[in-house]
């Protein structure tokens, strides 16, 4: 009786649970990159550009808006998954602010 209770509640449980599917575009190529730009705007949303170094300069692979949550949260991801966690870098004694 109790395996059929944990069944029950674990059908219940994944019910809950929303797991999307990636429809994966076939024709879309893999390209090689090596420089990340990124351009903030005042709308929150950020112009995200991939390119890859040539000799004969820049190419420009990839360009993107992405929300500005979004990007936290991808930002989030790559530093787990690169298991690199920068830090704030530190204000500079000139530019800090006195408050009282």
């Amino acid at each position: 009786m109790k395996q059929e209770e944990q069944g029950d509640r674990n059908m219940s449980d994944n019910k809950k649970k929303k797991v999307f599917q990636i429809h994966v575009n076939e024709s879309l190529p893999t390209v090689f990159v090596d420089n990340l730009m990124i351009t903030t705007r005042t709308d929150s949303l950020y112009l995200v550009r991939f390119t890859t170094s040539l000799p004969e300069g820049l190419k420009e692979q990839c360009r993107m808006m992405i929300p500005k949550e979004s990007m936290r949260g991808m930002l989030d991801v790559l530093c787990k998954q690169c298991d690199y966690f920068p830090s704030k870098p530190k204000q500079n004694a000139k530019t800090k602010t006195k408050t009282k």
